[in-house]
């Protein structure tokens, strides 16, 4: 099973969002607090952008 988080950067359809939206980090940070007792990481709202190939 392949389980696919919001992504900051994309829009549900896939569209480049500009600019990032981190709010849409909510759910890994749920995940994080409750499995990996962590709380949220700064670095996973450092990004610019988004880059593909």
């Amino acid at each position: 099973m392949t389980v696919l988080l919001p992504n900051p950067f994309l829009t549900d359809r896939q569209q480049i969002l500009d600019p990032p939206n981190f709010d849409r980090l909510a759910v890994w940070d749920e995940l994080r607090a409750t499995y990996l007792g962590l709380e949220p990481d700064p670095l996973d709202r450092a990004g610019k952008g988004f880059r593909h190939g």
